[in-house]
């Protein structure tokens, strides 16, 4: 059975390359001839060059500092951008033919004998630009289409956009979606019923994450990890870690946020923003303390069985993701509430085990069910 999968992986976020390594993995695992579709979508190829990097994405003109921060990072932006390319070409397979263009796409689409929209925010348009590809719109058999724990990121869907969306949702014979927010919106532009279900990270158990990675076993809880993708998140975590001397004596590793020139030189700050999938992956696992605003750095945390505060954006769409997820690991306790007062309660890593698996395996029998695989 010969599969091909559409998702955000050609982009330098640790979250989407996850997603997309464990759905691939998991189909494979299974049995099935899989490849990711090797389309590139112009507004996330346009994010992941350098200048855009340093001036946030064409949020901020470029001016003198601007070309500064340039010439400081870029080797670091070229150093990141080859471990991850790295990262792909030995654990992914990326269809031959290269789609640098929706017209490439379209005049000559990929043949599979089933096309997975893979998860992540592919249905966001906010995101790619409106790119109706990440629908399946290149596919002419319909039947051969399911989509996989796919996310809008929104919280309702743009009038104008409306009817595009329930034109091409409708299609789609399978829909599975990763928010119950998700699930409200197929339901109101299409009438049907999608499925919800769990992050791809989540069909790869523990184990297997942690065989990725040279994990050292002597500094593990020997730091903590801080990932934020928002300023006012950062800035809130910042304010309650300048009261706590018990998070100080811990070595703060930086995924991401607002890292400075100031953070290179502090010896108990290790920025590790320029790093590889697999930094990220150790930078949590090794770590005490998780601090967070991501989605996926939540996901590994709760996987590695991490103490961590998760701090929301106020952006609905993109908070329900967060919430839909800890509610159901009955762990709304980990929603920053103004104080780092809950940071030590105790984490029933059985009953969450006990979830991943069960989450895991309808997951795995969703995808066998929708690929055609009798095991």
């Amino acid at each position: 059975m010969r599969v091909g999968i559409l998702t955000y992986h050609n982009t330098l976020n640790f979250g989407a390359l996850m997603q997309c390594y464990a759905l691939y993995k998991a189909c494979s695992d299974l049995g099935a001839d899989v490849e990711v579709i090797d389309y590139r979508n112009w507004v996330i190829e346009n994010n992941v060059r350098p200048i855009s990097m340093v001036t946030r994405r064409g949020k901020e003109r470029i001016n003198i500092k601007s070309i500064i921060r340039l010439l400081c990072a870029y080797p670091m932006i070229k150093s990141k951008k080859a471990s991850f390319d790295g990262f792909i070409k030995k654990n992914i397979k990326l269809s031959k033919k290269v789609y640098a263009k929706r017209e490439k796409i379209l005049n000559d689409p990929p043949e599979y004998d089933k096309y997975i929209i893979g998860s992540d925010q592919v249905w966001n348009y906010n995101i790619n630009g409106m790119d109706t590809t990440y629908l399946m719109d290149f596919v002419k058999d319909k039947s051969r289409i399911f989509s996989f724990s796919s996310s809008f990121g929104l919280e309702s869907i743009d009038k104008d956009k409306e009817n595009i969306y329930s034109n091409l949702l409708v299609r789609i014979p399978e829909i599975s979606v990763r928010e119950r927010q998700g699930a409200k919106i197929i339901r109101d532009l299409t009438g049907k019923d999608a499925k919800v279900l769990c992050d791809p990270v989540f069909l790869l158990p523990k184990e297997e994450w942690i065989s990725l990675i040279s994990a050292n076993k002597g500094s593990k809880n020997s730091t903590i990890c801080t990932y934020f993708l928002n300023y006012n998140t950062k800035g809130q975590f910042e304010s309650e870690y300048n009261k706590r001397e018990d998070l100080k004596q811990y070595k703060n590793v930086k995924l991401a946020g607002g890292i400075t020139f100031r953070d290179f030189l502090n010896k108990n700050i290790k920025v590790k923003i320029f790093g590889g999938p697999l930094d990220y992956l150790k930078s949590i696992y090794e770590a005490r303390y998780v601090f967070t605003d991501s989605f996926h750095a939540t996901v590994f945390a709760i996987l590695f069985e991490k103490n961590f505060v998760t701090f929301l954006s106020g952006n609905k769409g993109r908070d329900s993701r967060i919430i839909d997820l800890l509610k159901h690991f009955n762990m709304e306790n980990r929603i920053y509430n103004g104080s780092l007062s809950n940071l030590n309660d105790r984490i029933d890593t059985t009953g969450n085990k006990r979830i991943c698996e069960e989450i895991r395996m309808e997951a795995i029998e969703y995808l066998k069910k929708n690929i055609g695989i009798q095991i």
